[in-house]
């Protein structure tokens, strides 16, 4: 019996058993604890707008109809549910406003929030109560790939303390339940092939328009899932493969409707997404190097990248002396997992968490590579290539540990530990954490909480561009006495004279220059992003001698 067929037949001792409930349990409580002390990202703010099921038309009409100025609370009505609009207004935000989201998460977190509360804490722990479901999902899923229910024990065990699981599962995004659709189509897949019937081929089908419905870069995912039917068919057209196309047929017909709602509404989402497709780093290297670090980010993260709007810079990752180490060590992850499984050949299945990994991340890539942008870069892209190296390298530990009884098995033993401990010293850095550098406008939003703060009775002078109306809803949450004076670029008003600092959070209209000009205020500049004209600069007034 090879080592393969020998893992596949261990039995998961009670000492793993007993350490694995140990961790999901510490994994749980860092999901639910603190859920409302990060700062609520303009992300989360248009999560919120989605269940007010007002627009963001409605939103931008109010700020540039607004004579003089107005206090912040007039936007509370986009961050709470409103009695008389329900779902079907949630769906219409979306269409009109936000037609590259599909609607399955917000409207479960609309109905959600009409339960437990449309408050930050109450919108997130429904993702936090998603993510739990990763847990069943990847087990199954390693069953079906390795046949081994070592592997989805120490799968698990990885996933409880990952930083990332752990971020997106405190985020009023729809990226866990995301996650849990990957998992599960991709184990719905290999169970329908295995177990040829109409029932299992049904529940791909309904897995994959739920994953569509989530994201629509289920596409990706579908692709990957595609080529591995071909090659597992030796690319003939077999009776597998030609229900593996119903089924895929199948669920983009019943993504029809939100496809026709994205065609009709295609100009509006091309411009949502448009500042990924910019080419902000010109050295193909340098964007290499950046997705490289990441990819430890699942497994170890203190936190110490930048959190600027704009990824241009490898420098931005954080210290040399962190950045360095962290993309030797992702480099030599991938490296040995290559060769590994060029030394020990996987059985068929597990060619799926290959391609589920790789097809769609390296396709972002190429594509950066040659058209520019940053969408590889996205962590919450990228999310197929890292669940599946959490279960690649659960795999190899588990080949060593449970089939070795070498020198290789304690090395195996030594990394999972270190593993475990690095997972856990990251989640007690999330979970001290105000703000998380993967959320980009946070730190940003926390500097602009701090002035307001100081600021006795500060004005804040605000367009109707979406970057700013994403930061006054957060800001809404936070400072309910703030008022706001909305102007357009190119104009001019008198400024009240009773506000003695006046805070601009961009810097290209006539009103900031004309102040800028007046003896009476003096300039001070908080922080200028490297998106321009964002940023934040505040105006004292002068007192007079």
């Amino acid at each position: 019996m090879d080592n393969p067929q020998l893992l596949a037949s261990s039995n998961p001792p009670t000492w793993l058993k007993i350490l694995v409930i140990s961790l999901i349990g510490l994994g749980i409580f860092f999901r639910f604890a603190h859920l409302g002390q990060k700062i609520y990202c303009c992300d989360e703010s248009s999560t919120s707008v989605a269940i007010s099921g007002h627009t963001v038309a409605e939103l931008e009409q109010e700020v540039s109809h607004h004579q003089g100025t107005i206090p912040i609370t007039t936007f509370d009505k986009y961050q709470h549910i409103n009695s008389d609009r329900g779902v079907a207004d949630t769906v219409n935000y979306l269409i009109t406003s936000d037609p590259q989201h599909p609607p399955l998460y917000y409207v479960m977190v609309r109905l959600w929030a009409q339960v437990f509360g449309d408050s930050p804490i109450g919108v997130r722990s429904l993702s936090a109560l998603i993510s739990l479901l990763i847990f069943p999902s990847v087990y199954w899923l390693c069953l079906e790939l390795f046949e081994s229910a070592v592997v989805g024990w120490v799968a698990m065990a990885l996933i409880a303390v990952s930083p990332l699981q752990l971020f997106f599962a405190q985020e009023a995004r729809q990226y866990s339940l995301w996650m849990v659709e990957i998992l599960v189509s991709s184990a719905a897949l290999l169970r329908a092939i295995r177990q040829e019937n109409k029932a299992n081929w049904a529940v791909y089908t309904l897995t994959l328009a739920l994953g569509l419905y989530s994201h629509l870069f289920t596409v990706l995912v579908m692709i990957a899932h595609g080529i591995y039917v071909v090659i597992q068919q030796q690319f003939r057209f077999t009776k597998t493969f030609f229900n593996y196309l119903l089924s895929t047929i199948a669920a983009f017909l019943m993504l029809l409707p939100w496809l026709i709602v994205l065609i009709t509404h295609l100009s509006t989402a091309l411009e949502l997404t448009s500042a990924f497709a910019i080419r902000w780093i010109n050295n193909p290297f340098e964007l290499l190097a950046i997705f490289m670090i990441r990819v430890s980010r699942t497994f170890f993260d203190l936190n110490l990248t930048s959190d600027t709007l704009v990824f241009n810079s490898f420098t931005l990752e954080g210290s040399l002396f962190y950045s360095i180490p962290t993309l030797i060590l992702s480099l030599f992850l991938i490296i040995y997992l290559i060769l590994f499984f060029g030394k020990v050949p996987p059985n068929k299945t597990s060619l799926l968490i290959f391609l589920l990994g790789g097809f769609p991340s390296l396709l972002l890539v190429i594509y950066d590579l040659i058209f520019g942008g940053s969408r590889s870069l996205q962590v919450r892209y990228q999310l197929p290539l890292y669940l599946s190296l959490e279960i690649i390298v659960a795999y190899v530990l588990a080949f060593y540990i449970f089939t070795e009884q070498t020198w290789r098995q304690k090395i195996a033993q030594f990394i999972i530990v270190g593993l475990l401990i690095a997972g856990l010293v990251s989640d007690v850095r999330f979970f001290q954490a105000e703000n998380w550098w993967t959320q980009l406008d946070n730190q940003f939003i926390k500097e602009t909480s701090q002035v307001i703060r100081k600021s006795e009775k500060p004005l804040l002078i605000i367009n109707n561009s979406r970057v700013n109306l994403g930061g006054i809803l957060t800001l809404s949450n936070y400072f309910p006495k703030v008022r706001l004076l909305p102007i357009a670029d190119d104009e001019l008003l008198p400024i009240p004279q009773n506000y003695s600092q006046i805070l601009f959070m961009q810097n290209n209209s006539s009103l900031f220059h004309q102040l800028k000009q007046d003896k009476s205020y003096h300039l001070k500049v908080i922080k200028v992003l490297n998106l321009p004209p964002g940023g934040l600069w505040q105006f004292d007034k002068v007192d007079k001698l």
